[in-house]
C-alpha cells in the first residue's frame, strides 16, 4: 500500500480580559505517510501562555515515528522524541526508542494498540548556576486507545512511559473530539505530563486542558 499523505493541525487561542488578563497559544501539526510496508509520522507542538505580567507557559516538542509493518497488527519502530519547556526544570529532555508494537484492536469503532521498547534518553536538567545533562538507559511503554462514541464524536487516550536510573518520563493525553464540518473538528483534551526527578522547587506534574480546532487534510 502507497499513501501520498495525511496531515492534522490543532490550534487554539484564548483571551480573557475584565479581572484577569491572560493569553494563551496552542498549536500542534501532525505529518504521516505510508510507503508500503512503512509508516513515517512527525508531530510537532507549541504552547503558549502569558498573563498581564509574566510568561506562564512556554514549551515545544517533536516525535519522529517510523514503523515497519511486517504483519496486519505487528510492526517494528524507531521513535525520536525531544522537548523543551521552560518551566519544567530541564532546559531540553530527548530520548531514542526501538521497540515492537501490536495492534490489539483495530475495527472501524475502536482500536487499541501497545508498543514496548527499549533506547537512550538524554536530560539537561536547570540547577542554581548550572545545569546537569544525564544520560540513561530507557524502558519504553506505550498505549493508545481510541472508541468513536456517536456518528461524529471520538475518544481517545494515548499513555507513553520512558524509565530509567536517573528519571521516569510519564505523558498522558485524554481527549474528546466533535466533528463540526467533513475536515473540521473541535477537541477537548487534558495533557498530564511527569518527571519522577526534578529540581527542588519546580513541580513534577505539568496539567494542560486545552480546546482546539482539528483540520485534516
Amino acid at each position: 500500500m502507497k499513501t501520498l499523505g495525511k496531515a492534522k493541525e490543532n490550534w487554539g487561542f484564548t483571551q480573557t480580559s475584565g479581572n484577569t488578563e491572560i493569553q494563551s497559544l496552542v498549536a500542534k501539526l501532525a505529518l504521516g505517510y505510508q510507503l508500503f510496508s512503512w509508516d513515517h509520522s512527525l508531530k510537532l507542538e507549541a504552547l503558549r501562555a502569558e498573563d498581564q505580567v509574566n510568561l506562564t507557559a512556554e514549551s515545544y516538542g517533536a516525535n519522529l515515528q517510523s514503523n515497519y509493518n511486517f504483519s496486519e497488527n505487528s510492526y517494528l519502530f524507531g521513535k525520536f522524541r525531544y522537548n523543551e519547556d521552560r518551566f519544567s526544570g530541564y532546559d531540553y529532555q530527548s530520548s531514542l526508542i526501538f521497540g515492537y508494537g501490536y495492534q490489539v484492536i483495530n475495527t472501524e469503532r475502536t482500536g487499541l494498540k501497545l508498543e514496548v521498547g527499549i533506547g537512550a534518553g538524554q536530560n539537561n536538567m536547570q540547577l542554581d548556576i548550572y545545569s546537569q545533562t544525564d544520560e540513561q538507559i530507557l524502558g519504553f511503554l506505550g498505549v493508545n486507545f481510541r472508541h468513536q462514541i456517536g456518528a461524529h464524536s471520538e475518544f481517545t487516550q494515548d499513555l507513553k512511559v520512558e524509565g530509567g536510573t536517573e528519571n521516569v518520563y510519564t505523558e498522558s493525553e485524554t481527549g474528546f473530539k466533535v466533528n463540526v464540518m467533513e475536515n473540521l473538528a473541535m477537541k477537548l483534551s487534558l495533557s498530564i505530563n511527569n518527571n519522577s526527578e526534578v529540581p527542588p522547587g519546580i513541580e513534577k506534574t505539568d496539567t494542560v486542558t486545552a480546546v482546539t480546532m482539528v483540520y485534516s487534510f
